[in-house]
């Protein structure tokens, strides 16, 4: 079942992949498919296969010859991870099928924020809505843990957005909202704690170095993503593990 899942996965994240300019853009969700940002050309039929294209034409496009974004290369191999690892713990399709599709969004969220600082609109939204609508089906939490884990990331994370006067994006505060809808509580408290670190960590690493100065803004997508996996995947058995459950 792991590896039906990751191919899944792999499909789903080059569908993410294939789609996502247009998702942080103004460009319409109709029209033809484009592969190169700078050219706007149609996408070539072999883009259509995950990751062929990419390496194909050795990550440029093939009408303008810029380098087209490395995602296409990562995003479709890493949503196949997190597919696999939904499927472990359970022989069942609906929570494998769930837990590598909010897996694969934060993926592709992480991936925004990098190249563009921004968390999409036409990603959260749909994906809080979505979340909500299924809260019921997870087999280890329900309707009022998914709410529960929202407002309290929703209420964490808009102090922090206040208090980081301008270094904090409220796109971060959205993307974490989604966090604790997915991962329900207490298990976003999990998320919530790794986020926490890891930005913590890289600061702490970075700053001396001069990469980064103290009150620059840096992306914080990648370490919500993080959480949001930990506390997906693994966090009512830290939960479990810390209270000796």
């Amino acid at each position: 079942m792991p590896i039906a899942a990751a191919f899944l996965g792999l499909i789903a994240g080059h569908l993410l992949e294939l789609f996502l300019d247009r998702l942080y853009s103004d460009v319409p969700p109709g029209g033809p498919l484009v592969r190169c940002s700078t050219c706007r050309s149609p996408t070539h039929p072999v883009y259509l296969l995950p990751l062929l294209g990419y390496l194909w034409h050795r990550g440029r496009c093939p009408d303008c010859d810029q380098r087209l974004p490395i995602r296409a290369l990562l995003l479709p191999p890493a949503s196949a991870l997190v597919f696999a690892l939904a499927a472990l713990p359970s022989d069942e399709w609906g929570p494998t099928i769930l837990g590598g599709l909010f897996a694969a969004i934060f993926l592709a969220l992480m991936t925004t924020d990098l190249e563009r600082r921004l968390i999409p609109n036409r990603i959260v939204y749909p994906a809080m809505l979505l979340a909500m609508a299924v809260s019921w089906a997870w087999p280890d939490r329900g309707v009022a843990q998914a709410f529960a884990g929202g407002g309290l990331a929703f209420a964490i994370m808009l102090a922090v957005y206040i208090a980081s006067l301008g270094r904090f994006g409220f796109g971060d505060v959205k993307m974490a909202i989604l966090m604790g809808l997915v991962a329900g509580f207490p298990a976003v408290t999990v998320g919530l704690f790794f986020m926490a670190v890891s930005g913590g960590l890289v600061a702490v690493l970075l700053l001396p170095t001069g990469v980064m100065r103290r009150g620059q803004y840096i992306p914080y997508g990648p370490f919500i993503a993080l959480g949001a996996i930990i506390a997906l995947f693994w966090g009512s058995a830290i939960i479990d593990l810390y209270t000796g459950g």
